[in-house]
């Protein structure tokens, strides 16, 4: 189970939290911030926290102006485009997040299998060639 969470899942769960909830967020986020080492993870959450930040001022200005509607100011209709407008952004932001959290870096499953493929010693064996086939012209190798 430990393997599952990989430093993009990691990164993964960040962006969901802060789209899913500002609470849930300062839990992930600040406990990455507070305890975890990796300076990656760290980068990560800062920038979560940014985006959210700038999510949280604009459905507060939103609010305000959604307030200042209902007493009497005719914005119903734009509000409506507004409001509609900054939620398809904040889920593209998020989703876009996400994505390249889980698709990106060391951690995503292609960099694995690659790690995982290549052998453990430092040189590659080339099978059929000996050493005199792979020496560089104008060497000599001993037989």
């Amino acid at each position: 189970m430990k393997g599952l969470w990989t430093k993009n899942w990691k990164k993964a769960l960040i962006w969901l939290c802060g789209y899913v909830s500002l609470i849930a967020y300062v839990i992930a986020g600040g406990y990455v911030v507070a305890k975890s080492t990796d300076k990656e993870l760290q980068k990560t959450a800062k920038q979560v926290f940014v985006v959210t930040l700038i999510f949280a001022a604009i459905e507060a200005v939103l609010l305000i102006l959604s307030s200042i509607a209902s007493l009497g100011a005719d914005m119903g209709n734009a509000l409506a485009w507004i409001r509609f407008f900054v939620t398809l952004a904040k889920i593209g932001v998020y989703a876009a997040g996400l994505l390249m959290a889980l698709f990106t870096g060391e951690g995503s499953a292609r960099a694995v299998a690659a790690k995982e493929e290549k052998p453990e010693s430092g040189a590659e064996e080339t099978p059929g060639k000996n050493e005199a086939e792979e020496a560089p012209e104008g060497t000599q190798t001993e037989e």
